[in-house]
């Protein structure tokens, strides 16, 4: 009986370890920082791409890259940004991700341009915040509430 329950025991912990395994998620091994779209700061936009890509089953580059939601301004960006990114993916099956990037001026005027400064979480939340350049409007917008025409 005890032999029984031992081997249960086993295979439980086994499938468990199993299972915690593929829960993994891939590893983002290369990427190219994203920038700002220069239109999108000139106009002062910010806002939030959302993107799903697909992984295949050991492959290291995303394929499928959709926008899902974001601003027309910002959508492209975000999405060449995805097609460079490179991972170590051991997944024997095809899976999909989701990831998010958000844009933002810092609200600190300066009288040229700097550079964005890029925070990754994970490869799920990308942001990408930049400085303002002095004597331009802001307009903050998104899918819901599109930006006003110039």
């Amino acid at each position: 009986m005890t032999n029984r329950i031992s081997i249960v025991l086993c295979c439980v912990a086994a499938a468990c370890i199993g299972m915690a395994a593929q829960t993994d998620e891939p590893l983002l091994i290369t990427v190219q920082l994203p920038k700002y779209p220069p239109l999108a700061h000139q106009a002062r936009i910010e806002g939030v791409v959302k993107l799903t890509f697909t992984l295949s089953a050991n492959a290291g580059e995303p394929t499928n890259v959709e926008v899902v939601s974001g601003h027309p301004m910002l959508k492209g960006a975000a999405m060449d940004n995805v097609k460079t990114w490179r991972f170590e993916n051991h997944y024997a099956v095809e899976r999909k991700y989701e990831t998010t990037f958000r844009y933002r001026l810092s609200g600190i005027e300066v009288p040229a341009p700097t550079r964005d400064k890029v925070t990754f979480d994970s490869f799920h939340q990308v942001e990408v915040v930049t400085d303002l350049v002095s004597g331009l409007t802001q307009y903050e917008c998104s899918h819901q509430s599109p930006c006003p025409q110039r």
